[in-house]
């Protein structure tokens, strides 16, 4: 029996590059105003909590899409990635840990190292040899209890990247199953919001340029800037 074949749910035109920059930095946005809203308003306004939960979503899901092209893995784009992931990870620990975003010393690893390990997972199942695969399961397991959103935020990169590859029924059931999983971080469902979010960006064409590693830097100085506004205003 044929395996469910789910490539007429993804338009043959894909995502706009315009349409995906300006996706990325709609969950920039999320993620800041979540950030400010935790750290320089005491979490006063709900309503940005609720979309920041939507910001990890969208960055594995941006990222799995971009690392799903064909010729990404050739070209070497998928272990460029994994390199600035993982410099830039190390970079944002400091103000991470500074503004107590580690709740139990030095874990969970902020959100990059999360996307670096999937980086890592998809580079070896890239040529899926069982020596491989068995050493990708072991990054999974281990990864996932050190890492920002755990083995669900692993997880929905991860089989975001294999649907994206090859449109299959398991994968999805996979991808939504590891989104109701970040019930047990967020303890709501409003992650589940950046699926339909997501998916309208295939019908959406918008010109914008891309701001090639502006993110990477964004992420530890945006960090350092609301360390910086906390102490001038509380003084701690």
């Amino acid at each position: 029996m044929a395996r469910p074949d789910l490539h007429r749910l993804l338009p043959h035109q894909g995502i706009a590059s315009g349409t995906l920059e300006v996706l990325k930095w709609l969950a920039v946005a999320f993620m800041t105003a979540d950030h400010v809203n935790r750290h320089l308003l005491g979490f006063a306004y709900p309503v940005m909590y609720q979309m920041g939960r939507l910001a990890m979503p969208l960055f594995a899901l941006i990222l799995a899409y971009n690392l799903a092209r064909p010729e990404a893995f050739p070209s070497g784009s998928t272990l460029r990635v994994l390199q600035k992931l993982s410099v830039f990870a190390v970079l944002s620990c400091l103000p991470y840990m500074e503004l107590n975003l580690a709740p139990v010393g030095w874990r969970p690893l902020n959100i990059l190292f999360t996307l670096a390990a999937g980086t890592a997972c998809i580079i070896l199942l890239e040529r899926p040899t069982l020596q491989r695969q068995l050493a990708a399961i072991a990054l999974f397991a281990g990864a996932g209890a050190l890492v920002e959103y755990g083995w669900a935020g692993l997880g929905i990169f991860i089989s975001g990247w294999h649907f994206f590859r090859s449109p299959r029924l398991f994968w999805a059931g996979a991808l939504i199953a590891f989104m109701l999983m970040l019930w047990f971080e967020n303890a709501n469902f409003w992650a589940m919001a950046a699926l339909p979010v997501f998916w309208l960006s295939f019908y959406v064409h918008i010109r914008f340029p891309r701001w090639r590693n502006a993110l990477y830097y964004y992420y530890p100085l945006h960090f350092a800037a609301m360390g910086a506004l906390k102490i001038l205003v509380f003084g701690h």
